[in-house]
């Protein structure tokens, strides 16, 4: 009875000492081997009794037989038939100690140490690197987008005074998943050097630390996809307390050191003032469903528009929107006689501070001047070529004429399929076209109530838009027949955030697609069909003579990239997105005079655009839209020259 308890004890100690790491471990082992010595050497010390090599004391037994445990060489030296027989024993279980416990320990606890390494629980010590907070299926694209930025990025680390940038990722639980991910979306650019990734929680400091977030030059904190079960709203609200946990850190450090940039994505552009005051530091907030939702209602007034955007906000294209600081000489000079001295860019406008916040001004009123801390904004193929030499001054810049009037256009009717948390914020951006009315019809099986509330908690209040709600699976032919979708005049083809995964979003749209394909074969008018999709694999299956596409994560990763390597583009994309301010239109070419098979250079495009109040970016050429670029041309050489036909539009931003 008494044996029972003392063996649990001893099974406990044992236990405990087992799961206590490798140095208790390491322990453990020392003990057995002594207990061994002495048993085995009291044993040695009875077999040499009365012989030659019998032992002066039961110590030097002891340590007769450790050396035997710890080294088979001894062997050799023992004489009598008993004392080899436990010499032998002795080295036998030396064997089994020292060369399979102590190696079995020593190798458990090297595997441990490389798990924990795996896991990335180990803390990092950096200085100027850049960290990404959370796993999203949009991260590979999105340090995808860094390194492929290598001009841009070269700025920015000698802006922040680095030599090479380090990118450190805190994810829940670093998989080997994650790391497969990343090198094979980053190809021949993938170097493992460059990424560090470590488990952990934003939410939690402690883990923080282990990202040396404190010493880092930039945090980007991107939205939460699908794959979290968190809702848009849950997201940003980890997002929030995660800028407050952050900012409260900083405010405990030194009081000298400077706060990082941080940029977060939202769901809800409502929130956007909350993150900004609850950081002490330099922040930029994108409203990535705002982004979406105003591309979208840009693409449904504005035929190819997507072909534009597609360009400016890629790396696969030629063009891109570019920031850097105004020269000193220039400041004083009209805004006007610079646009005219770039031959190998197009200047939209400056980003100015004022009181602290960057004010967009994009294509300025005719006495515009710079002044010193303004930074230019620019289309170009690359940012060098805004600092092109002086032109002849071939062209003069007229004074814009007064603005046309523009009368209420007749509805337009759009027909909507498939829910997301997005049609609220599409609807609203539809009513704030002042001079166009919509009629819009939203097919899904989402229930009807619910749709209802989450408009109404949106705010979402129609003046000028008629808003029907059906309740239909569009993915069945007879369901999409009944809505005739070929009376309308758009058909928007939204990616589902009620599915599980973006694969299954992109198969609902795509049969959608493929339905409506069907019923407007050989229709003499068809309606414009434009999908969104989340997958690039997913656009090679939309045709884009008839149809348009907006790849939301690819746009919203590109902009988020844009604004950590330069954060005045922040205020420009907003302001280039916003239906009520400068924004990017297609004109048709008889609003500036011109006919059918007229000859124009690009020179006399920005001419003429000009007295509209307007700048040229490009043309589209309709007869090319199906081809590779889709017909766009921004940014060209201003001799070039086009024979103007049907369906053409110049590309400009407005006044």
């Amino acid at each position: 009875m008494v044996i029972t308890p003392v063996r649990n004890r001893v099974q406990f100690v044992i236990e405990s000492m087992l799961l206590s790491g490798t140095l208790m471990r390491l322990a453990l082992a020392a003990a057995v081997i002594a207990v061994t010595a002495g048993f085995t050497g009291i044993l040695g010390f009875l077999a040499a009794w009365g012989t030659e090599q019998s032992f002066e004391g039961l110590g030097q037994a002891v340590w007769w037989s450790f050396l035997r445990l710890s080294d088979p060489g001894y062997l050799g030296d023992d004489e009598g038939f008993y004392l080899r027989v436990v010499s032998t024993l002795v080295t036998v279980a030396g064997y089994v100690l020292f060369l399979g416990v102590l190696v079995a320990i020593l190798t458990q606890g090297l595997n441990e140490q490389i798990r924990k390494m795996e896991m990335g629980l180990t803390p990092i010590s950096q200085r100027s690197h850049v960290i990404f907070l959370g796993w999203s299926n949009r991260m590979p694209g999105i340090l995808r987008n860094v390194v492929v930025s290598e001009k841009r990025l070269r700025r920015f680390l000698r802006r922040v005074g680095a030599k090479r940038l380090k990118m450190v990722l805190l994810v829940e639980e670093v998989m080997p998943t994650h790391t497969a991910e990343l090198r094979s979306h980053l190809g021949h650019r993938w170097d493992p050097s460059d990424v560090i990734l470590r488990s952990g929680s934003p939410l939690r400091l402690d883990h923080l630390m282990r990202v040396d977030y404190l010493n880092a030059s930039a945090i980007v904190l991107p939205a939460q996809d699908r794959g979290t079960h968190r809702s848009a709203g849950q997201s940003d609200n980890a997002a929030i307390k995660t800028i407050l946990s952050i900012s409260h850190s900083l405010r405990l450090s030194a009081a000298h050191r400077k706060p990082p940039l941080l940029v977060a994505e939202l769901y809800d552009a409502r929130k956007i003032p909350v993150a900004l005051k609850s950081y002490g530091g330099p922040i930029e907030v994108v409203a990535g469903d705002e982004v979406v939702s105003r591309l979208l209602a840009q693409m449904v007034h504005h035929r190819q528009i997507s072909l534009v955007y597609r360009e400016l906000l890629s790396h696969a294209l030629g063009n891109e929107i570019f920031a850097r600081d105004c020269p000193p000489s220039f400041v004083g000079t009209p805004f006007w006689a610079l646009a005219e001295a770039l031959r190998e860019a197009i200047l939209i406008g400056v980003t100015r501070t004022v009181d602290g916040r960057c004010l967009p001004l994009l294509n300025p009123a005719p006495d515009f001047c710079f002044e010193d801390g303004d930074k230019l904004v620019y289309i170009a193929r690359d940012w060098a070529d805004g600092f092109s030499s002086v032109n002849s001054g071939t062209i003069t810049w007229p004074e814009p004429s007064r603005k046309l009037s523009r009368r209420l256009r007749d509805d337009l009717r759009i027909l909507i399929v498939g829910w997301s948390r997005r049609v609220p914020a599409l609807l609203s951006e539809l009513e704030d076209y002042a001079h166009q009315k919509h009629r819009v019809t939203i097919v899904s099986r989402f229930p009807l109530d619910e749709r209802n509330r989450r408009m109404e908690h949106y705010g979402f209040t129609p003046q000028r838009t008629e808003v029907e709600q059906i309740d239909a699976d569009y993915t069945l032919p007879e369901s999409m027949r009944a809505l005739r979708p070929e009376s309308f005049d758009m058909v928007v083809c939204l990616a589902s955030d009620m599915t599980e995964t973006d694969q299954e979003a992109d198969a609902r749209s795509l049969v959608a697609y493929a339905i409506l394909k069907d019923q407007f074969a050989g229709l003499p008018k068809k309606p414009r069909i434009l999908i969104e999709l989340l997958d690039e694999l997913n656009v090679a299956l939309v045709d884009p003579v008839d149809s348009e596409y907006l790849l939301s994560p690819q746009i919203l990763s590109h902009i988020l990239v844009q604004v950590t390597l330069r954060r005045e583009l922040n205020a420009v994309f907003q302001e280039l997105f916003n239906s009520g301010s400068k924004e990017i239109r297609l004109r048709d070419f008889g609003r500036y005079g011109w006919k059918k098979g007229t000859s124009v250079s690009f020179a006399e495009m920005e001419h003429r655009a000009r007295e509209h109040n307007e700048i040229a970016l490009g043309i589209v050429n309709r007869d090319e839209v199906g081809v590779i670029g889709g017909g766009v041309y921004l940014n060209p050489h201003r001799t070039t020259r086009w024979k103007l036909g049907v369906g053409d539009q110049f590309v400009v931003l407005t006044g």
